[in-house]
């Protein structure tokens, strides 16, 4: 018997020794280690919300230079962050740096290929007729196209392939692109302009003028009831919080302004007038 109890306290120490072995000592150094790193991991992440926080609040209230700043210190926290760097790409570009924007937004397409916002700026970016140096119609209708393969209930893209098929010269392509985009959007201020131009270009003035007059009423939206906001205001002085960038790349599209201010009574001189600037831009791009 006393053999038996002997083996039995054998084993039992051999089953705490391997015990012990698995589990490992308690006051290791990297215990201590990985809980420093999940301490200044989470450090990191709140610190980042601040700062990402901060540079929103600048975009909102139209401090550009103040929110690319604070991106750009939001980014150093997070390189990888998709919002940060759409809108790091977007404050650049206003405020006129495009190569800061191509990087940016370059940088989001290769975190996330699938980023239909991305491609759809720096598609905004390479059919920029204000910037030469970036000017590349085909660079541009590649990432407009993939912003449309991606998300095809958006009819942004359509409108801009619509538009560099304009300054490609290739008419009957740029009217099947917008017939599309009103077909999707009826709405659209922008289509029934270009239509109209297109209908003005061959000799269809009645039509044009139709078309035209179309994109000025739709440009007069309704006034939204007395306090109460309309789509993309915000308490912060009535700013849309997301604008599209670089208004200065928009050359070819009629401001929604000057369409408002168009004489009803006398739309066929303004649209000769509208149109005839129009013309003469894309004969100078083309």
């Amino acid at each position: 018997m006393r053999w038996i109890a002997g083996f039995l306290v054998v084993v039992v120490l051999l089953f705490a020794v391997v015990t012990l072995l698995k589990r490992g000592p308690r006051d290791a150094p990297e215990d201590t280690e990985t809980s420093q790193i999940s301490t200044e991991d989470r450090e990191r992440v709140q610190q980042f919300w601040e700062t990402y926080r901060q540079a929103t609040d600048h975009r909102i209230a139209g401090r550009l230079g103040d929110a690319r700043e604070a991106y750009t210190r939001a980014l150093a926290l997070n390189p990888g962050h998709q919002d940060a760097l759409y809108y790091l790409g977007n404050m650049a570009f206003d405020l006129g740096n495009l190569p800061e924007a191509e990087r940016a937004w370059r940088r989001l397409v290769e975190v996330d290929p699938s980023n239909a916002r991305g491609h759809s700026q720096l598609g905004t970016l390479y059919s920029c007729v204000a910037a030469p140096t970036f000017l590349n119609l085909e660079s541009a209708a590649a990432e407009f196209a993939r912003a449309l393969e991606i998300n095809r209930e958006e009819t942004g893209p359509l409108l801009h392939l619509g538009e560099i098929a304009l300054l490609r010269g290739d008419l009957e392509l740029a009217r099947s692109w917008f017939e599309k985009v009103t077909g999707s959007n009826y709405t659209s201020v922008e289509a029934h302009f270009y239509r109209g131009y297109l209908a003005w270009k061959a000799g269809a003035l009645r039509r044009a003028t139709e078309l035209l007059a179309a994109a000025v009423g739709f440009a007069r939206p309704a006034a939204p009831a007395e306090g109460v906001a309309g789509e993309g205001d915000t308490r912060a002085g009535r700013r849309p919080m997301v604008a599209e960038p670089a208004a200065g790349c928009r050359p070819m599209r009629v401001r929604v302004e000057d369409l408002r201010a168009l004489d009803d009574t006398d739309l066929p001189r303004g649209m000769d007038s509208v149109y005839r600037a129009l013309d003469g831009l894309l004969a100078h791009v083309q």
